[in-house]
């Protein structure tokens, strides 16, 4: 079941790719932005491809939470930016993990897979 929701979701949402000399993730990362109630936001999925080092979601107006299952082969870092560029955070999920981080709407979360 997680396979076909996650093959509905893949076109949901644009996402940002870079390329990178970073080792390849592989595999799919499953997005939940939830509000300060629990009520959903929005909800897509990435899928990392070889030669993918980062991805960046936006936090969308009223998300307070962001969740991530990380389904791919390599733990990811997660890293919430402002509009101005300023770090505010940052942690991992593991792969094969979960992780729910408090997020601010306007800012940017960008999923890195780490340098060997």
């Amino acid at each position: 079941m997680t396979g076909a929701v996650l093959a509905l979701l893949a076109g949901l949402g644009a996402v940002a790719a870079s390329e990178g000399t970073a080792a390849a993730a592989t595999g799919d990362v499953l997005i939940v932005q939830k509000g300060s109630s629990g009520n959903l936001v929005t909800l897509q999925t990435f899928v990392f491809l070889p030669g993918i080092a980062e991805q960046g979601d936006g936090v969308q107006a009223g998300a307070t939470q962001f969740a991530v299952t990380n389904l791919t082969n390599r733990t990811l870092t997660l890293t919430e930016r402002t509009p101005a560029g300023a770090v505010v955070h940052s942690g991992t999920v593991a792969a094969g993990g979960s992780g729910t981080f408090a997020v601010t709407g306007g800012d940017t979360v960008a999923l890195t897979v780490p340098a060997d």
